[in-house]
Protein backbone atom coordinates (compact mmCIF):
# COMPACT_ATOMS: atom_id res chain seq x y z
CA UNK A 1 0.00 0.00 0.00
CA UNK A 2 1.30 3.79 -0.73
CA UNK A 3 1.49 5.88 2.53
CA UNK A 4 -1.21 8.07 1.26
CA UNK A 5 -4.34 4.66 1.25
CA UNK A 6 -2.65 3.99 4.95
CA UNK A 7 -2.31 7.41 6.59
CA UNK A 8 -3.30 11.81 6.22
CA UNK A 9 -0.10 13.41 5.42
CA UNK A 10 -0.27 17.70 6.56
CA UNK A 11 2.41 19.95 6.56
CA UNK A 12 3.36 21.78 10.02
CA UNK A 13 2.89 25.21 10.95
CA UNK A 14 4.03 27.52 9.00
CA UNK A 15 4.64 30.94 10.32
CA UNK A 16 4.23 34.10 8.45
CA UNK A 17 7.27 35.63 10.78
CA UNK A 18 9.60 35.33 13.61
CA UNK A 19 7.75 32.72 16.54
CA UNK A 20 7.04 35.40 18.98
CA UNK A 21 7.52 32.96 22.08
CA UNK A 22 4.58 34.35 24.55
CA UNK A 23 4.79 32.78 28.52
CA UNK A 24 0.83 32.20 28.09
CA UNK A 25 0.83 31.64 24.81
CA UNK A 26 -2.26 29.85 23.55
CA UNK A 27 -0.51 26.94 21.59
CA UNK A 28 2.90 24.95 22.02
CA UNK A 29 5.27 24.55 19.13
CA UNK A 30 7.57 21.32 18.53
CA UNK A 31 10.29 22.53 16.58
CA UNK A 32 13.82 20.59 15.26
CA UNK A 33 15.71 21.70 17.94
CA UNK A 34 13.18 19.82 20.12
CA UNK A 35 13.62 16.68 18.81
CA UNK A 36 16.61 14.04 19.28
CA UNK A 37 17.41 12.45 15.63
CA UNK A 38 19.18 9.80 17.07
CA UNK A 39 16.95 8.79 19.66
CA UNK A 40 13.93 9.38 17.56
CA UNK A 41 12.41 11.19 20.42
CA UNK A 42 11.45 14.80 21.25
CA UNK A 43 11.73 16.85 24.62
CA UNK A 44 8.33 18.00 25.93
CA UNK A 45 10.06 20.56 28.30
CA UNK A 46 11.53 22.20 25.67
CA UNK A 47 8.90 23.12 23.64
CA UNK A 48 7.93 27.13 23.45
CA UNK A 49 4.14 28.92 23.88
CA UNK A 50 3.23 31.18 21.48
CA UNK A 51 -0.16 32.36 19.93
CA UNK A 52 -0.57 31.35 16.30
CA UNK A 53 -2.08 32.83 13.42
CA UNK A 54 -4.05 29.43 12.73
CA UNK A 55 -5.77 28.50 9.46
CA UNK A 56 -8.35 25.63 9.05
CA UNK A 57 -5.05 23.71 7.46
CA UNK A 58 -3.52 23.70 10.66
CA UNK A 59 -2.86 20.57 12.75
CA UNK A 60 -2.85 19.99 16.45
CA UNK A 61 -0.64 17.18 16.93
CA UNK A 62 -2.14 13.45 18.86
CA UNK A 63 -1.01 11.44 20.35
CA UNK A 64 0.60 8.43 18.37
CA UNK A 65 0.58 11.41 15.76
CA UNK A 66 4.01 11.25 13.40
CA UNK A 67 6.16 13.92 12.71
CA UNK A 68 8.18 13.48 10.23
CA UNK A 69 11.59 15.58 9.51
CA UNK A 70 11.12 16.89 6.09
CA UNK A 71 14.08 19.08 5.58
CA UNK A 72 17.63 18.66 5.82
CA UNK A 73 20.52 16.09 4.88
CA UNK A 74 18.74 13.14 7.45
CA UNK A 75 15.25 12.92 7.25
CA UNK A 76 13.64 10.83 10.18
CA UNK A 77 10.25 9.99 12.03
CA UNK A 78 9.25 10.43 15.87
CA UNK A 79 6.43 8.74 17.07
CA UNK A 80 4.25 11.46 19.79
CA UNK A 81 3.32 10.02 23.04
CA UNK A 82 2.82 12.13 25.81
CA UNK A 83 2.11 15.75 24.40
CA UNK A 84 0.61 18.92 26.16
CA UNK A 85 -2.62 20.24 24.21
CA UNK A 86 -2.48 22.52 21.25
CA UNK A 87 0.77 21.30 20.30
CA UNK A 88 1.82 22.43 16.99
CA UNK A 89 4.68 21.14 14.85
CA UNK A 90 7.06 23.20 12.74
CA UNK A 91 6.51 23.38 8.76
CA UNK A 92 10.13 21.78 9.02
CA UNK A 93 7.93 18.70 9.74
CA UNK A 94 5.21 16.77 7.72
CA UNK A 95 2.43 15.07 10.42
CA UNK A 96 1.39 11.96 9.67
CA UNK A 97 -2.09 10.48 11.44
CA UNK A 98 -2.76 6.65 10.60
CA UNK A 99 -6.08 6.60 9.17
CA UNK A 100 -6.60 2.95 8.37
CA UNK A 101 -7.55 0.82 11.29
CA UNK A 102 -5.35 -2.13 9.79
CA UNK A 103 -2.03 0.14 10.35
CA UNK A 104 -0.69 0.69 14.24
CA UNK A 105 0.74 3.94 14.23
CA UNK A 106 3.67 2.30 16.13
CA UNK A 107 4.11 -0.42 13.09
CA UNK A 108 4.55 2.49 10.67
CA UNK A 109 6.82 4.47 12.72
CA UNK A 110 9.02 1.75 13.14
CA UNK A 111 8.87 1.36 9.03
CA UNK A 112 9.45 4.57 8.40
CA UNK A 113 13.28 4.26 10.47
CA UNK A 114 14.08 1.80 8.16
CA UNK A 115 16.89 1.44 5.64
CA UNK A 116 14.00 0.65 2.79
CA UNK A 117 12.78 4.27 3.32
CA UNK A 118 16.08 6.25 3.73
CA UNK A 119 16.83 4.22 0.35
CA UNK A 120 13.54 5.65 -1.27
CA UNK A 121 13.72 8.96 -0.31
CA UNK A 122 17.49 9.12 -1.44
CA UNK A 123 16.19 7.98 -4.78
CA UNK A 124 13.29 10.49 -5.03
CA UNK A 125 14.22 13.47 -3.15
CA UNK A 126 15.82 16.53 -4.44
CA UNK A 127 19.88 15.62 -3.50
CA UNK A 128 22.78 17.45 -4.45
CA UNK A 129 20.86 20.72 -3.33
CA UNK A 130 21.18 23.31 -0.26
CA UNK A 131 19.07 22.17 1.45
CA UNK A 132 17.54 18.83 0.89
CA UNK A 133 13.60 18.90 0.76
CA UNK A 134 11.44 15.84 0.68
CA UNK A 135 7.84 16.46 -1.23
CA UNK A 136 4.71 16.02 0.18
CA UNK A 137 4.01 13.41 -2.68
CA UNK A 138 7.15 11.94 -2.77
CA UNK A 139 6.21 10.74 0.68
CA UNK A 140 2.26 10.13 0.02
CA UNK A 141 3.53 7.90 -2.91
CA UNK A 142 5.87 5.89 -0.65
CA UNK A 143 5.03 2.07 -0.53
CA UNK A 144 4.39 1.02 3.05
CA UNK A 145 3.94 -3.19 3.58
CA UNK A 146 0.69 -3.47 5.89
CA UNK A 147 1.36 -7.54 7.36
CA UNK A 148 -1.09 -8.74 9.60
CA UNK A 149 -2.36 -6.84 13.08
CA UNK A 150 -0.77 -9.69 15.05
CA UNK A 151 2.67 -9.63 13.06
CA UNK A 152 2.84 -5.54 13.27
CA UNK A 153 2.47 -5.80 16.96
CA UNK A 154 5.08 -8.82 17.26
CA UNK A 155 7.18 -6.45 14.91
CA UNK A 156 6.50 -3.15 17.52
CA UNK A 157 7.68 -5.48 20.26
CA UNK A 158 10.82 -6.46 19.36
CA UNK A 159 11.49 -3.04 18.54
CA UNK A 160 10.60 -2.08 21.98
CA UNK A 161 12.81 -4.57 23.48
CA UNK A 162 15.58 -3.82 21.33
CA UNK A 163 15.68 -0.13 22.03
CA UNK A 164 15.03 -0.60 25.51
CA UNK A 165 18.52 -3.05 25.62
CA UNK A 166 20.27 -0.39 23.73
CA UNK A 167 19.31 2.11 26.24
CA UNK A 168 20.34 -0.05 28.84
CA UNK A 169 23.90 -1.05 27.14
CA UNK A 170 24.51 2.50 26.86
CA UNK A 171 24.23 3.02 30.79
CA UNK A 172 25.91 0.65 31.45
CA UNK A 173 28.86 1.40 29.11
CA UNK A 174 28.70 4.90 31.19
CA UNK A 175 28.64 3.30 34.45
CA UNK A 176 31.61 0.89 33.59
CA UNK A 177 33.66 4.04 31.82
CA UNK A 178 33.14 5.80 35.34
CA UNK A 179 34.46 2.81 37.57
CA UNK A 180 37.12 2.33 35.27
CA UNK A 181 38.17 6.13 35.72
CA UNK A 182 37.84 5.81 39.51
CA UNK A 183 39.93 2.83 40.11
CA UNK A 184 42.68 4.35 38.00
CA UNK A 185 42.18 7.89 39.68
CA UNK A 186 42.60 5.67 43.42
CA UNK A 187 45.96 4.25 41.84
CA UNK A 188 47.10 7.42 40.38
CA UNK A 189 46.30 9.04 43.64
CA UNK A 190 47.90 6.34 45.56
CA UNK A 191 51.08 5.82 44.08
CA UNK A 192 51.50 9.99 44.29
CA UNK A 193 51.35 9.59 48.11
CA UNK A 194 54.15 7.13 48.42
Amino acid sequence: MRLRDIANVQSGYLSRGKIEVAAGGSHYLLQAKDVDADRLTYRRDTVVRFNPELSRKDWILQKEDIVFMARGARNFAVLLGDIPESLLAAACFFIIRVSNEKTLPNYLWWYLTQSPVEDYLHRESGRGVHMPVVRRAVLENMEIPVPPLETQQKIVALDTLMRTEQRLLTMMAAKRKELANAVCLKAALTIRKQ
